[in-house]
């Protein structure tokens, strides 16, 4: 039996020719004699007692451990060995990685002096330049700090640092992607496409998704790669998505199987029995509002839009008054009886709100000049289907929408929103329900 120096000494004549085969894509090399699911020195030591007889190898260790190729595993792979863990103990990483460990998770992108990290519970991202010496790292931080820490390598694609006075993380390779954080997506969104209504909960860099109705969530991180959205999911598994954003609220992502799902910024509140949506108040045929709800007449914020929309038209030449504002409960209540005595119920609800449905009751809403069809084709019609959106309104039941608002086209109908979201709904083409994705029927 030799001894390693002399199984060493053996193969010395070969050193040069095996060595040629280890390139610069050593990293490339998989080995794990001892089978603990890393490749480390203890494997060195694995081989060696393997090589003298005081051990054995499984098959799948056997298999992995060709480095050269040549169908065996002996002296050879030995050395190849010894000269990878050399060079794998100087290697610095490079690329994208996902840390998990006492800090939660956190995206860095090695690359030298143009370095940087990200946690993915604010991200927020941080530049800075590391040098390394051995298995010892050094940090300086464009914040200004700076930060220590020994690098063990578990493989070519894993490795652990263990912060100087702090803890311990382990890092995954996940490519060259670089990380990107201009898109901040974080919201509540529902989901329309081939998969159903989804719901989306994405805070920061993190975030989870399930079916509507099921309560069964998979987790995942995120970050952006050159515009596209890649997800990281706790199972290890990534999807490279394509993103499109359409406004503040709604985005597109293409799946990698190309289909495309289409999410929309939906975060319910309700308040005093009261609904709102993004913010919004809803009062439509799902929504209602409580029978106490009652400001007693227009908000003040939307009295003074509508007299600052009024002047705009007065200086246009078009007449414009309120001819219907705000009603309580109790008036609608009137309003909707009558209708339905004189019209059945059926017809009624396709142009008059139940008590507790109507927008006329939250404050924010008021038909211009002529509440019916003599309205349509005028000129205060035409201006105000242009304009009132630069004031914060909106026609709330346009049309070709009927199915969806749940009312017939009422282009004297306005709905104050605020200017910045009125622009929003104005320039996507969508009602209200199809624009915060929600239903407006009975039950």
């Amino acid at each position: 039996m030799f001894s390693p120096k002399k199984l060493i000494a053996l193969a010395a004549g070969a050193v040069i020719t095996l060595c040629a085969s280890l390139t610069a894509d050593a990293a490339s090399y998989r080995y794990d004699y001892n089978m603990d699911g890393v490749s480390d020195s203890a494997d060195l030591q694995a081989l060696g007692d393997y090589l003298l007889g005081r051990g054995t190898l499984e098959k799948d260790a056997y298999d992995s451990g060709d480095l050269n190729g040549d169908g065996k595993v002996n002296v050879y792979d030995l050395i190849l060995m010894r000269q990878y863990n050399e060079e794998f103990s100087q290697k610095a990483p490079k690329g994208m990685w996902i840390a998990s460990g006492y800090d939660g998770v956190r995206y860095f992108w090695w690359n030298g002096d143009k370095s940087l990290f990200c946690p993915a519970s604010t991200g927020v991202s941080t530049d800075f330049t590391f040098t390394q010496e051995g298995s010892s790292l050094s940090l300086s931080l464009s914040t200004g700090g700076t930060a220590a820490a020994s690098i063990k390598w578990l493989s070519d694609k894993s490795f652990q640092l263990n912060w100087s006075g702090t803890g311990t993380e382990t890092f995954t390779y996940y490519g060259s992607y670089k990380i990107n954080t201009t898109y901040d997506i974080s919201g509540k969104y529902a989901t329309s496409g081939k998969y159903g209504e989804r719901w989306f909960v994405i805070d920061k860099l993190s975030g989870d998704h399930r079916k509507a109705g099921s309560n069964d969530r998979s987790y995942f991180s995120y970050f952006f790669d050159s515009g596209d959205l890649v997800l990281v999911y706790r199972d290890g598994s990534i999807s490279k998505c394509g993103f499109t954003r359409i406004d503040r609220d709604h985005f597109t992502v293409t799946w990698p199987n190309k289909t495309t799902e289409k999410f929309t910024r939906r975060s319910v509140e309700v308040k005093d029995g009261i609904t709102y949506i993004n913010g919004i108040l809803i009062a439509n045929k799902t929504y209602a509002l409580p029978e106490s709800y009652a400001p007693g007449g227009l908000t003040s914020e939307t009295n003074a839009a509508y007299n600052e929309m009024k002047a705009a038209a007065t200086a246009d030449g078009i007449p414009m008054w309120i001819c219907s504002g705000y009603r309580s409960y109790s008036y609608q209540s009137q309003l909707y009886n009558n209708y339905v005595a004189r019209d059945g119920k059926e017809k009624a609800d396709t142009y008059s709100a139940r008590p507790g449905h109507s927008e006329h009751q939250t404050g924010l809403a008021m038909d211009i000049n002529y509440a019916d069809d003599s309205f349509l084709g005028t000129p205060t019609a035409d201006w105000l289907a242009k304009n009132c959106w630069k004031y914060g309104f909106i026609i709330r039941y346009p049309k070709g929408k009927e199915s969806i608002t749940g009312y017939k086209y009422e282009p004297w109908h306005v709905r104050y929103l605020g200017k910045e979201t009125a622009k929003l709904v104005y320039e996507s083409g969508l009602c209200l329900e199809e624009y915060l994705m929600i239903t407006s029927k009975y039950s």
